[in-house]
Order: structure tokens, then C-alpha cells, then sequence
């Protein structure tokens, strides 16, 4: 069995596709003795940008655009990378590697070539989860921890290739572990490429990770994930709609006429229906919701525990008492209990959504919530 580590570079990026311009891997036996090292340079066919954006700087290639210009085509290269990617003895290695195999993927889309399927490992993930890391770090800072000097002031993929092998034989060494033995203790680090569609052992992970934590959630809020609100979903928007448009009726008699109520985001989220019969009623009794605590008369309390017995913070709370505390705005603190009272509902009022018997809405939409 071998170790195949390689590494991509591009010479730009645009869309999100990646042109190829070198293709650099490192084979090693599975002591990690180096068998071959080769860079293998390619005309991107497209113009360079290598510029950094944000806070990524940009980077510095290892050849001049005529060498890279003068090089054959992608395609050229094409079987000879599938075979090696693709090939039974080996195993496959790569550096943030989904970067880099999605680039495979633009080009063969771009040249029509096939995708063809292979397995991967992220030797950065392994990394990061042996660790305990929660942001994934750099391949030359790793690599330095296991004794490369080198810098990458110039990215050169075979040297890159040679740095990732360095980490992943550090890592072995650090655990007296196999390669083998590593991935199957970092499963997360696998990654492959099927159908044309590229997909990971973390991403599963993380979907699994997400809907546990939902359920927990759930189980808090006591509020299924089909009554909560978020700035995506339908509920939020047909919510933010109502609320601003609501017909207030300010003939009513009700102690509550002409206030403004604010409701923690705590319960707010979480409680589609409730929030809709809660602004209706409040409507109906000539008061108006906002979802600003800076604008409020009344401020409806609601406490969240987690699991350890812990407040979550509700931050309308927080800007509620700093108007306050400032002398900027006079805002009564309620309970739902108290807000319920005083709309004469209980809390089972609350739980069924008939749209036919709310507060109707307005022509037009107010300018200001």
C-alpha cells in the first residue's frame, strides 16, 4: 500500500471554479518514505488572479505565466490523475482537500471530461480534531510543529504535497499509530467523490450534530421546529408581515391602549402561533407589538433553561435595561403570565392558530414597526 498526498494550485477562482495550473503530489511507502515527487504543470487556458479578498492575503505561484502558458491543457493530465487518484494500492491524501478536489471536479465540467470516483483524506481535519481545535489551521503552521522550515512565500503544489506528508507522519508518530489507524480513530477526515458529487464523513457529522442539538431544543422550548421563527423561514415572514400591518384598534378601553409591547426573543422564536394570537389580541386591545426593546413601553420576560439549569441571554432584555439604566426610555418589566392576564387569555388561548379570527390588517403598511 502507498501514501498519495497532493496539493492544486489555480490560477484564479472565479465562480467558485477552480483552473488548474499545477498539480503536485508527493508518494510515499507506509513508512512515509518518499517514492516520487513531481509537480505537474498545467495551462489554466484562463487568465491569472491571484489576489488575495478579505483577510486572505494573495499568493505567489512557483513558475511565470509563460511556463505555466506554454504547458499542455488539463485534459492532457486527465487519465494520468484518475489513475492515480483512482488506483486500489494507494491512498489518498490531501491539505483542506475538498478545496482541491472540487477543482477536479470544475474542470472535468469544463473540458467535459467524466467525474470519476475516488476516496480522500483531510489530513487538516484529523489534525483539527486531534486537537480539539475549532478553527482548522494553516498547513505550514502545522507542519512546522513537526519540524518543517520551509515557508510558503511560494506555493509550489509537490511542496505542498511534501508539507501535508510531513503532518500526517507527525501525527502517526505523535500517537505511535498506523495511517490506517489514525483515520479510523479521526473518521470524520474522510471524504469522498461519487457520481460527480463530493461529500465527507464531517459534513454528516455536523447535519447529525445540528439535529441533535434542534431536538434538545425542542425538548427545551417545549415548541415544535415547526412553530419557530427564523429570518429565512415562511413563519417569520408571514409573522414581520402581520405585525407590521395589524389594524390596531384604538377605541378600545383596555389599561393597554396605546402601548407598545416587546417581547423577549427567548419565547419569540420559538412560538409562532402564540406570538400570532398574542399580536392580535394585542391589536384588539389598542396595543402595538415591536420586536424593538429600545421602543417599547412593556417589557414581556420569558426564561430559558438549558440543561445545566443556565439562563440563555436574551439580548432584547439586555438593550431593555440599557434604555433603562441610561434614563433613555421608562419600560415596565412583565412576566407572559402578567401579559396574558391582562389580555384575558390563558396560555391554552394561545396554542391553536385560526388566521380566520385574528385581528384583521391594514391597507397600508405603516412606515415605522
Amino acid at each position: 500500500m502507498n501514501y498519495v498526498f497532493f496539493d492544486i494550485e489555480c490560477a484564479n477562482c472565479f465562480q467558485g471554479r477552480g483552473k488548474i495550473c499545477s498539480f503536485g503530489y508527493v508518494i510515499t511507502n507506509e513508512r512515509f518514505r518518499v517514492l516520487e515527487k513531481k509537480d505537474i504543470v498545467i495551462n489554466p487556458h484562463s487568465k491569472f488572479h491571484l489576489a488575495g479578498h478579505g483577510n486572505h492575503p494573495g499568493i505567489v505561484l512557483a513558475y511565470d505565466e509563460q511556463r505555466f502558458k506554454s504547458s499542455p491543457i488539463f485534459p492532457v493530465y486527465y487519465d494520468r490523475i484518475k489513475k492515480l487518484l483512482q488506483d486500489e494500492n494507494n491512498i489518498v491524501f490531501g491539505f483542506s482537500v475538498m478545496s482541491d478536489a472540487n477543482y477536479i471536479k470544475s474542470e472535468c465540467e469544463r473540458y467535459k471530461k467524466p467525474h470519476f470516483d475516488y476516496n480522500f483524506i483531510d489530513v487538516q481535519r484529523i489534525y483539527t480534531d486531534m486537537r480539539q481545535l475549532q478553527n482548522t489551521p494553516s498547513l505550514i503552521k502545522c507542519a512546522a510543529e513537526y519540524g518543517v522550515k520551509d515557508s510558503q512565500e511560494v506555493h509550489k503544489s509537490d511542496d505542498d504535497s511534501y508539507f501535508t506528508m510531513r503532518v500526517m507522519k507527525g501525527m502517526c508518530e505523535e500517537l505511535k499509530l498506523s495511517a490506517k489507524e489514525l483515520i479510523e480513530k479521526f473518521p470524520n477526515c474522510k471524504c469522498w467523490c461519487k457520481d460527480g458529487e463530493l461529500d465527507n464523513e464531517y459534513n454528516h457529522f455536523k447535519i447529525l450534530q445540528k439535529a441533535n442539538k434542534l431536538s434538545k431544543m425542542e425538548k427545551l422550548t417545549n415548541s415544535k421546529r415547526s412553530n419557530w421563527m427564523y429570518t429565512e423561514g415562511g413563519n417569520h415572514t408571514e409573522f414581520a408581515k402581520y405585525s407590521a400591518t395589524v389594524f390596531i384598534d384604538y377605541l378600545s378601553t383596555s389599561s393597554l391602549k396605546g402601548k407598545r409591547v416587546c417581547i423577549s426573543n427567548l419565547f419569540e422564536e420559538f412560538h409562532f402561533t402564540e406570538m400570532m394570537n398574542i399580536v392580535s389580541a394585542l391589536a384588539k386591545n389598542g396595543a402595538k407589538y415591536t420586536s424593538k426593546p429600545y421602543k417599547c413601553d412593556i417589557f414581556v420576560t420569558h426564561a430559558l433553561l438549558n440543561k445545566q439549569g443556565e439562563n440563555y441571554e436574551c439580548y432584547r432584555l439586555r438593550k431593555a435595561k440599557r434604555c433603562v439604566e441610561a434614563g433613555e426610555r421608562s419600560i415596565e418589566f412583565i412576566t407572559l403570565k402578567e401579559l396574558l392576564d391582562a389580555l384575558n387569555l390563558s396560555e391554552a388561548d394561545i396554542t391553536v392558530l385560526d388566521r380566520d379570527k385574528l385581528s384583521p390588517v391594514r391597507k397600508k403598511t405603516p412606515t415605522n414597526a
